[in-house]
């Protein structure tokens, strides 16, 4: 979630969380600065500290975005330089789990340990300073924007803040999860350590577009860690405001049955792609799903379009005057196919301050030479950068440039159905749930027996403890509306007169959704509300 701005407090606060969640977590509250431990599977290393490693100020990180430099860039000539006889790049072009890069540096992952320069200077490669039991143990990296993430090799999470700054700010943390970016360890699902399976996103952009059209100012950074699981079907993200767990997620594209080979993100916008080259990408994160209601104003109903967009964050949350974030999210959008040889390496950057201001790159050949395919997020037109350097990942065989092969490698249906009564006689089936999804198809039987198709939109509620991932005997809530303007009201007169009896006269109406395995009951939404009915698993 927002950026992290209290980390850094001192005093008996941090004391009493730190021991707390230490406690939890079976983590010493005290870390060990000069520990050189093995990497432990069942906790993160504890010479990365729980606070800071700032070598010259007090951490503050999260009060300006991003801190300014002390130096410049001379900074990076105080950083030990790497071998020569190491094999780093020339150049780097991708955002991978071996390298990464932002607009200020770059950086490359080699036997463990960190290297970085300045961004496209070309000058040598230096040792990144990290804590002594985490170097040479980093498994993978991900860097975008102000953050850099690094992995041991049982998928902790170390992170380094400040790396748009110069290197005398940067500063390694083991803290990740809630309560406030607080808790002393995490790690990465099991499936998504793999290469090309994770990647960190932090959005700092100045605006962003819903799903309606209606710009947003946006004032604070948010991050995100993305991973593929479930065979490339499942899509976890974890926040660090959010609880240390993997129960949320992106619904993945056509309806979570699409298995994705390979993810990136950046600012909030995520990329995948198939086995054959089919790519999607979607703006999603907690705040523009409508979970977040702390820092946004969110709407199910249709706003004017000449309704105006606020001048600044706070007078959008809070002066109704100004367009709300519209809700559901933005769905994936289909990418254009490269009509070339492509891998299964893809990497997105920011190339602005808007959020849609990002470039798509896919590793690949064309006519024979190497280097990489290139567009904006939203162009359609590839164009190719050559390197001339080697292939990373191999060429996806199978893929087909003129052939849209999205569909040749679905996942089966979830099989999953509920069904239940609603009020005034009316009956409601959705087939093959899948909770994640932000749209379900709903079939509303009347009490004359016409069926109506419909739409119920949900998203994942603002949870302040862990819990397991996907569905169980844990309920789980869910906001959302359920949506019959497809079916015309206004032509049939049963469904009208349940439009004005159980949806308040309104053809979008806002519900609350409590989930388990084997119950979905609905109500209306807000507090002390009586369900509407309970649709159970035939």
């Amino acid at each position: 979630m927002k950026q992290r701005v209290a980390r850094s407090l001192t005093g008996i606060v941090v004391a009493t969380v730190v021991a707390i969640t230490g406690a939890a977590m079976g983590v010493p509250a005290q870390a060990s600065p000069g520990s050189s431990a093995p990497v432990s599977g069942t906790r993160p290393l504890s010479c990365v500290p729980l606070l800071s490693t700032f070598q010259v100020v007090l951490p503050l990180p999260g009060l300006f975005l991003p801190l300014p430099s002390i130096k410049g860039l001379s900074e990076f000539k105080d950083l030990p330089a790497a071998r020569q006889a190491w094999d780093l790049p020339t150049r780097v072009d991708h955002r991978d789990q071996n390298q990464g890069f932002n607009s200020y540096a770059e950086f490359v992952l080699r036997s463990g340990s960190i290297y970085t320069r300045p961004r496209n200077s070309g000058d040598t490669w230096r040792k990144v300073t990290t804590p002594a039991c985490l170097d040479r143990h980093v498994v993978a990296i991900s860097v975008d924007n102000n953050m850099l993430v690094a992995l041991d090799r049982n998928g902790w999470i170390y992170s380094m803040d400040n790396v748009l700054s110069g290197p005398l700010l940067w500063n390694w943390t083991r803290l990740f999860g809630s309560p406030v970016w607080f808790w002393p360890g995490m790690q990465v699902p099991g499936q998504g350590r793999a290469g090309h399976k994770w990647a960190i996103s932090h959005r700092m952009s100045k605006s962003f577009v819903d799903a309606r059209g209606f710009t947003h100012p946006t004032t604070a950074g948010l991050v995100q860690l993305i991973s593929l699981t479930g065979g490339g079907t499942r899509i976890v993200y974890q926040d660090p405001w959010l609880p240390a767990d993997h129960s949320y997620e992106i619904g993945g594209p056509m309806g979570g049955r699409f298995i994705s080979e390979s993810v990136s993100s950046s600012g909030s916008v995520t990329f995948v792609t198939n086995r054959y080259g089919d790519m999607y990408t979607r703006k999603y994160d907690l705040d523009l799903a409508g979970s977040n209601e702390i820092p946004g104003r969110y709407t199910w109903q249709i706003q004017r379009r000449d309704k105006p967009s606020a001048p600044d964050q706070l007078q959008e949350r809070f002066n109704p005057a100004f367009a709300a974030i519209s809700l559901p999210a933005q769905e994936w959008q289909h990418v254009p196919k490269i009509p070339g040889e492509v891998t299964a390496r893809i990497s997105i950057h920011d190339s602005g301050p808007r959020m849609e201001d990002r470039e798509l790159r896919v590793e690949g050949r064309r006519n024979g030479r190497t280097g990489f395919w290139r567009k904006g997020l939203s162009e359609r037109v590839w164009r190719f950068t050559e390197t001339g350097g080697r292939l990373a990942d191999p060429i996806l065989t199978g893929a087909n440039p003129a052939v849209d092969q999205s569909t040749s490698t679905l996942a089966a249906p979830t099989g999953i159905t509920f069904a239940g009564r609603l009020p005034g006689g009316w009956h409601a089936r959705t087939d093959n749930f899948d909770w994640a999804q932000t749209s379900h198809s709903v079939t509303l039987t009347g009490p004359s027996g016409r069926r109506y198709q419909v739409t119920m939109h949900t998203t994942d509620g603002l949870r302040l403890v862990p819990r397991g991932p996907g569905l169980d005997n844990n309920p789980r809530t869910l906001a959302g509306a359920l949506d019959v303007r497809s079916a015309q009201p206004g032509r049939s007169a049963e469904l009208a007169d349940f439009v004005r009896t159980t949806m308040s006269g309104r053809q979008i109406f806002e519900i609350s959704v409590q989930l388990t395995t084997s119950r979905l009951v609905l109500s209306p939404a807000g507090f002390l509300t009586r369900p509407l009915g309970t649709w159970t698993r035939p």
